[in-house]
């Protein structure tokens, strides 16, 4: 037995493995703990060997099978939980061991989502479970039945086997999202998991019917009692394992939003450039809101002038055609032509030019593209305070009652409003508080007449 397990040594050094190297492997570690008195000792040259032997890429299945041809059998179960006690207990500090455990997980993760190996039944269970769910759970049964202490490695391998799946599981989320925008040949080549069912939540069912005992009487005992509380032990794990991902999740989320928010946020030299745009789009507002008003004021006065003039020169005509007032015809005609000429020329838009208010809305136009860039990468605190800079600036006072309608006014032509950082709800609440805080300032203020 010692040269047959010490050939299947030299051979897992070489680059082709026979077929039954697992199984000549699994000799070998029973060989060599029953050999060395010390179990310490035993576990370090077992240890050594799998390093050796599994180390190299490709190699963690030939741990799986050796794994399986210890469980065979009853009297060498025990050492298939030795082996994983060996590459985990005390080894976190160890990359090269780390680095093996990753594989030999990965490895188990994979072929247990494309279905490997065919699916097991137990005799007294209908439903089935994965080989690797199997192959996994009975190395936690066996190493429990060692020492309860033991799950301390049992708890790392579980551990470890969550963190994976999820991450794995996280990872492909995105990439299906980043395929819906764009669609690329090596999310088109990627392998689907022919199995829905995650290998941590396999291998705690599979636990879990193993410690189950169907009694034929009311007073026989479970055997297995301590296979249900290994269930149970396993299923905190899997809880406190999971909560603390999502946790970690959640943080990372968060701080990706605060880091994003941070970079969109406006920074203090464009807030106080903006000061400035306020003030001088707040005038231009309100010099077009009083436009339409002004227009009219010298509309009426033009067309009236126009419609006097015409009808002067019409009357008078029509008094020098009847020879009243010893006037004759042609100085009608004559008056009514001068009357035609003042109300085409004289009472003209062209003449009443200089008279019509000017037309800022153009100018408007200019000075908010400058400023709502900036209106639109505050928060609501930068906004909060931004607006009670301008309602407490000596310049804006005259123009406060019309400050709430032009805030709102901005908000309305603002482009692309979705991308701006306050909520509809936030500036409704702004501008609640601007009305206060102008109500406020207008009481106090000694200069309430509004500029002509």
């Amino acid at each position: 037995m010692e040269q047959q397990a010490n050939a299947g040594a030299g051979i897992g050094l070489s680059e082709e493995l026979p077929p039954d190297f697992a199984r000549r492997l699994a000799q070998k570690v029973v060989f060599t703990v029953e050999r060395e008195r010390d179990q310490d000792a035993a576990l370090e040259k077992v240890a050594d060997m799998f390093l050796r032997n599994l180390g190299k890429p490709g190699r963690a299945r030939q741990f799986i099978d050796m794994i399986e041809a210890l469980l065979e059998n009853e009297e060498t179960a025990r050492y298939a939980g030795l082996s994983w006690v060996s590459i985990v207990l005390h080894r976190e500090d160890d990359a090269q061991f780390v680095q093996l455990v990753s594989n030999i997980l990965d490895a188990m993760i994979v072929d247990h989502q494309q279905i490997a190996k065919p699916n097991i039944q137990l005799e007294y269970r209908r439903k089935t479970f994965s080989y690797y769910a199997k192959n996994l759970g009975d190395t936690f049964i066996a190493t429990m039945g060692i020492k309860a202490e033991l799950y301390e490695v049992v708890g790392s391998i579980y551990s470890n086997m969550i963190r994976k799946e999820v991450a794995q599981e996280t990872a492909s989320k995105e990439r299906r999202t980043a395929s819906s925008r764009r669609i690329s040949l090596g999310d088109r080549d990627e392998q689907k998991p022919k199995t829905g069912k995650k290998l941590f939540d396999d291998v705690v069912d599979y636990v879990h019917s193993r410690g189950e005992l169907r009694p034929d009487t009311l007073s026989q005992q479970n055997p297995n009692e301590f296979i249900s509380i290994l269930a149970d032990r396993m299923r905190g794990t899997r809880r406190y394992v999971i909560q603390d991902i999502m946790g970690k999740q959640a943080l990372e989320k968060r701080k990706e939003v605060e880091k994003e928010l941070s970079e969109r946020l406006a920074s203090a030299e464009e807030i106080i450039y903006a000061r400035e745009a306020f003030r001088r789009s707040l005038d231009l507002f309100w010099t077009e809101k009083r436009y339409n008003i002004r227009y009219l004021s010298v509309e009426k006065i033009r067309v009236t002038l126009q419609v006097v003039s015409v009808v002067v020169g019409v009357l008078w005509f029509l008094v020098a055609y009847l020879s009243l007032w010893g006037s004759q015809w042609y100085e009608g005609l004559a008056v009514a032509a001068g009357m035609y000429v003042f109300a085409r020329i004289s009472a003209s838009r062209q003449a009443f030019r200089n008279f019509f208010p000017n037309d800022v809305s153009k100018d408007l136009e200019l000075v908010l593209g400058t400023l709502t860039p900036t209106l639109r990468k505050m928060s609501k605190e930068q906004m909060d305070a931004f607006m009670i800079r301008q309602i407490k600036d000596q310049q804006n006072l005259p123009l406060l009652p019309v400050m709430p309608e032009f805030f709102k006014y901005v908000f309305a032509v603002m482009p692309d409003r979705k991308n701006a950082i306050l909520t509809a709800d936030q500036i409704k609440e702004l501008l609640e508080n601007i009305e206060l805080d102008i109500a406020r300032v207008i009481r106090t203020a000694t200069h309430r007449v509004l500029p002509a």
